[in-house]
């Protein structure tokens, strides 16, 4: 078994410190750093705190904004342990569960081959709508023709009744 030396006078040996509780509230930083991000009265309750890992905690507070229902103001912290000052990484509004968000992104192509096929379909139905109104015009004119024709056929008839027949002159 190797013999220790012994250690020089000026080197002393310490106790492990004991398990230092957080010095700092990080509830409370991270609120303030929330109050400072949105307007007046935008900032609500506490609602969860997420234990990223090594040494990063996201805390969630309800936004108050208008426009923003559902929505959450997220306030990352990092903090290497709980003696060290902690530090701010960001401060964002990040979207609920029943948060109304954007539709996820279309690439222009398709936009383009979308409204290509909707501009289509318009010029279809212009098409149509106008072959319908010549056939409507075309109606109106043979039933107005028709209209002449029967008129003409009653006063033809009007006009028999008036000239004596030649069975009656037999």
């Amino acid at each position: 078994m190797a013999r220790l030396k012994k250690l020089p006078k000026f080197v002393k040996l310490r106790k492990p410190e004991k398990q230092v509780k957080n010095l700092f509230d990080l509830k409370a930083f991270a609120e303030v750093a929330a109050k400072s991000a949105a307007e007046k009265n935008e900032l609500g309750a506490y609602l969860e705190v997420i234990d990223e890992g090594e040494g990063i905690t996201t805390y969630l507070f309800e936004a108050k904004k208008l426009g923003y229902q559902g929505w959450r103001w997220s306030v990352t912290i990092f903090q290497a342990d709980p003696v060290t000052e902690p530090s701010l990484c960001e401060v964002v509004m990040v979207p609920g569960e029943d948060s109304l968000v954007a539709p996820k992104w279309v690439p222009w192509s398709e936009r383009l081959a979308d409204y290509q096929a909707l501009q289509l379909e318009l010029e279809r139905q212009a098409f149509i709508d106008a072959a319908n109104a010549i056939d409507e015009e075309e109606a109106a004119k043979a039933a107005a023709e028709s209209d002449d024709v029967e008129e003409d056929a009653e006063e033809e008839l009007a006009v028999a009744d008036l000239e004596p027949s030649e069975d009656t002159k037999n």
